[in-house]
């Protein structure tokens, strides 16, 4: 369960998170950081990605602040690749997800 004492190794439900704190060329409106002041109030994203590839999960997923999510299948790297993610930038090769 998340909470103060999780750790950001911890997985929930079979994944791991983390807060994205910037978009890439590829997303709408363009490369640019959500911090202003050492504080997170330009937007925000997030990546979610297996925390045992193809035991719980094959797809990462990254949303952002407007609700636009994408999936992709990183994978067997899908941890070392993820982890190296630090902006939203769906690419051609993310696929776009609509409820």
């Amino acid at each position: 369960m998340m909470g103060q004492d999780a750790s950001p190794d911890d997985a929930y439900h079979g994944y791991h998170y983390r807060i994205l704190s910037a978009q890439g060329p590829h997303a709408p409106g363009g490369a640019r950081s959500y911090v202003q002041q050492d504080m997170l109030t330009e937007g925000f994203a997030l990546i979610a990605w297996p925390a045992d590839y193809g035991k719980t999960g094959l797809t990462t997923f990254i949303v952002n602040q407007d609700g636009q999510l994408y999936q992709k299948n990183l994978g067997r790297q899908t941890a070392r690749v993820a982890e190296s993610i630090r902006s939203f930038d769906p690419d051609s090769s993310w696929q776009n997800v609509v409820p």
